[in-house]
């Protein structure tokens, strides 16, 4: 039976081929009550314009549970879906995102969680490992394929596979495969304007969202067949408070 939600949007996945869904994108999200939820499949760029959400969106939508059996799942009722607001401040951003926080993958694990923020004590490294810039026959059959309602878009293979190298609160490290929307989109904007966008993003990352001058939490979640094999599926960095005269501001 379908419940209403509404739910702030954390995180998206870059979007996956699927010859049943058109293609889909994985949503990631908070509800009122602090609950995580995992909403798919959406095929988010073929919704209409005043259904599209981005991060930190504020969705209503109504949720039924689906075949996949993970704690956070829900299938979305793409007909109810609707963006009410965007959080646009760092501060309310936190009160929905850090009371859901785990120090740890170990404890995000125990607590049978698969979806959740991990704290980042500090990233070691970006990683950009090339891989082949052509999709496999199978999915370029699918690209090719119509629908009887509905024309495929253009969908651009990433041809990197992003990973951070990072220490996590408990001090353990990871070498995490990145799948967030944001890692594809920029690649796809920064080949546009820079002879070299891996090195601009590893910049844009190490030095920026990703350094010590942010509170950082990874978004964590873990793949439905392979329960044990967690991926970075966004990231959470605001700045970090200033001090000024014993003063936070």
């Amino acid at each position: 039976m379908a419940a209403k939600e509404r739910i702030l949007t954390t995180l998206r996945t870059y979007p996956v081929i699927s010859q049943k869904h058109i293609e889909t994108v994985c949503t990631g999200g908070i509800n009122d009550n602090g609950e995580w939820r995992r909403l798919y499949p959406v095929p988010l760029r073929y919704l209409e314009d005043k259904k599209q959400y981005k991060t930190f969106d504020i969705l209503e939508v109504q949720l039924e549970p689906g075949k996949d059996t993970r704690p956070e799942s829900r299938f979305p009722v793409i007909a109810s879906m609707r963006v009410t607001s965007s959080l646009k401040g760092w501060a309310e951003r936190r009160r929905w995102v850090e009371p859901t926080a785990f120090n740890s993958l170990h404890e995000m694990e125990a607590a049978g969680r698969s979806l959740a923020p991990v704290r980042v004590k500090k990233v070691l490294e970006f990683i950009a490992n090339p891989v082949s810039a052509d999709w496999t026959p199978a999915q370029s059959e699918n690209l090719r394929q119509g629908n009887l309602f509905i024309e495929r878009k253009p969908l651009q293979k990433i041809p990197f596979d992003f990973r951070f190298h990072w220490i996590d609160g408990a001090g353990k490290e990871y070498n995490s495969h990145a799948i967030a929307w944001e890692f594809g989109e920029t690649w796809r904007k920064y080949k546009m304007s820079y002879p070299d966008p891996v090195a601009v993003m590893r910049d844009k990352w190490m030095n920026d969202l990703c350094s010590p001058k942010r509170d950082l939490l990874f978004f964590m979640g873990n793949d439905n067949r392979f329960r044990d094999q967690f991926y970075l599926c966004g990231i959470f960095g605001p700045p970090k408070p200033k001090v000024s005269d014993g003063i936070l501001w």
